[in-house]
């Protein structure tokens, strides 16, 4: 009896719980950030998501970080790094097919809340931007390197 007692308070409590409502959901309650770097898997995830490609065996991702927040108006937000060596079918992708859309710029932009790894010296690249300026890649003239970069706004909570 006992025994059945204490299995149906169990049930109860994780009935509500299941049903209390998450306080990190909650409109204007900030996530926080998400960084993913060391993981492999979230390495591969983020090169798809900045060149819309699975790398090649012969692209080197040698650093990869995505953040995702809620800001206090409920609008989610990501920003991505990475530093990648890229094979010469990523570099005509992005150069020659030019896929993006992108124009080459005359300085690189500021870029915030960048990690410390995400540096380079500006005579050293080539800067090529989107016409919203947010995607940008940043080719290395002294070596194979490709830094790329964005940001934006997701979804905006559902009305009530």
């Amino acid at each position: 009896m006992k025994k059945a007692i204490l299995a149906a308070c169990l049930l109860a409590g994780g009935v509500v719980l299941i049903l209390l409502p998450d306080p990190s959901a909650q409109p204007g309650a900030p996530k926080p950030p998400v960084e993913e770097s060391a993981d492999p898997a979230a390495a591969i995830e983020i090169f798809q998501q900045a060149f819309w490609v699975r790398p090649a065996a012969e692209d080197k991702i040698l650093q990869a970080l995505r953040r995702e927040s809620t800001g206090s108006d409920g609008i989610s937000q990501w920003q991505w790094f990475i530093v990648v060596e890229p094979s010469q079918a990523l570099i005509r992708r992005l150069r020659i097919d030019n896929v993006f859309d992108l124009s080459p710029a005359n300085a690189p932009p500021s870029i915030s809340a960048a990690p410390t790894w995400f540096s380079f010296v500006p005579s050293d690249v080539e800067v090529f931007s989107t016409r919203q300026g947010n995607l940008t890649l940043l080719f290395s003239k002294s070596s194979n390197r490709l830094l790329a970069t964005d940001h934006g706004n997701g979804f905006a909570p559902p009305a009530q």
